[in-house]
C-alpha cells in the first residue's frame, strides 16, 4: 500500500513542525506502509522508516513561514499544487493524508485520481482567518466555509485533534462514523529523531530555573493566545505570593523581546523567565515542574 502525505508545513524547522504530523506518520509507515511526504523547502529531513521526504524548492522570501495564514504561505501552497499533481501522475496512492488547507486542493484531484481522502484537520480555515486578523472580508471567510465543508463532504476520513473540533465537525458529515478524534499531545512517546532530549543549552536553563512555585505556558506567541491577558494576570498574583514565577516557553526573538517589555513595564523583571522556543523533551520537563499550567487564550476554541 502507497500513501502520499501532503503536509504544508516547515516540517523540522525552527518554527517547528505539528506534533501530529510526524507522529501520524510514523505510525503510518510502521504499520507497513510506503510513504512519501511532501512538506514545504524549509526544515531538517529526518530519518523515519518508510517515509520518504520530499520537499518544494526553497522560494527566496518565504524563509521562517509564520503560523497561521499569510502571504508567505500562499506562495509556497501554490507550488504544493504542482509538486502533488507531479506525484500523483509518477505513482499510484492508494490513499492521500492532507494536512490543513492541501485538504482544498486534494479534494479536486481525489475523483481524477481514485485515492481515499483522509484530511487531517488541525482547525477550522475559517475560525484562523479572523483568529490571525488574516482578513476582515466577510465573503473571504464565507468562501472558506464553503470550501471547508466541501471538503468534509469528499473526505474519506476525517481526523481532528481537540474535542471543541470534534463538536464542530461531527454535525456537518454525511457519515460520523467517518470521523476520528486523535488529540494532540507533548507526552506521547515517539522514536523518531525530531524528539531528541533536550539539549545542554536547554538542560542548563531547567537547572537555572528557581525553585520558587512556577506558573508555565508553553506553546506560541501568537496574538490569539492571549499572552497580554496572561502577564496582565501574573503580576495580580505576584503583588499577593512573591514565591512565584512566570515561565514562558515559545515565540520567536521578536515575540519575546516584545512580551519581555510588556512584563518589565509590570514590573515583572527577574520574575519572568522566557525560555524561547524548546524541544518536546524540554516543553514535557516544564510541563512536569509546573505549579500550574496555563492556557490563557483569547480568540477561538480549538486547543
Amino acid at each position: 500500500m502507497k500513501a502520499l502525505v501532503v503536509a504544508p508545513h516547515p516540517f523540522f524547522s525552527p518554527r517547528g513542525t505539528p506534533f501530529s504530523v510526524y507522529y501520524r506518520t510514523l505510525v503510518t509507515a510502521e504499520l507497513g506502509v510506503e510513504v512519501d511526504l511532501l512538506t514545504y523547502g524549509e526544515g531538517q529531513d529526518v530519518a523515519i522508516p518508510g517515509v520518504r521526504i520530499i520537499r518544494i524548492p526553497r522560494v527566496p522570501f518565504t524563509h521562517d513561514v509564520p503560523v497561521g495564514p499569510s502571504g508567505k504561505k500562499l506562495v509556497l501552497d501554490a507550488l504544493m499544487v504542482v509538486w502533488t499533481l507531479w506525484l500523483l501522475l509518477r505513482k499510484r496512492y492508494d490513499f492521500v493524508h492532507a494536512h490543513e488547507e492541501s485538504v482544498f486542493f486534494c479534494r479536486l484531484l481525489k475523483p481524477l485520481f481514485g485515492f481515499k481522502l483522509v484530511y487531517d484537520m488541525h482547525s477550522s480555515l475559517p475560525q484562523q482567518l479572523s483568529n490571525f486578523q488574516f482578513t476582515k472580508s466577510r465573503f473571504t471567510v464565507r468562501l472558506f466555509e464553503l470550501f471547508e465543508n466541501a471538503a468534509l463532504r469528499a473526505a474519506t476520513a476525517v481526523v481532528t485533534i481537540c474535542p471543541d473540533l470534534a463538536e464542530t465537525v461531527q454535525p456537518r458529515l454525511h457519515d460520523p462514523g467517518s470521523h476520528f478524534l486523535i488529540e494532540n499531545s507533548i507526552f506521547e512517546d515517539i522514536s523518531i529523531s525530531g524528539t531528541a532530549p533536550p539539549s545542554l543549552k536547554e538542560a542548563a536553563a531547567m537547572t537555572a530555573l528557581p525553585n520558587s512555585r512556577l506558573v508555565v505556558y508553553t506553546g506560541t506567541f501568537e496574538a490569539y493566545q492571549g499572552i497580554d491577558l496572561l502577564i496582565k494576570a501574573f503580576a495580580k498574583v505576584y503583588g499577593q505570593v512573591k514565591d512565584t514565577t512566570l515561565v514562558m516557553a515559545g515565540g520567536t526573538p521578536a515575540q519575546v523581546a516584545h512580551y519581555r517589555a510588556v512584563a518589565d513595564s509590570h514590573g515583572l523583571n527577574g520574575s519572568c523567565v522566557f525560555t524561547g522556543r524548546v524541544s518536546p523533551s524540554t516543553a514535557r520537563c516544564l510541563n512536569r515542574r509546573a505549579t500550574v499550567l496555563m492556557s490563557p487564550r483569547v480568540l477561538g476554541t480549538n486547543t
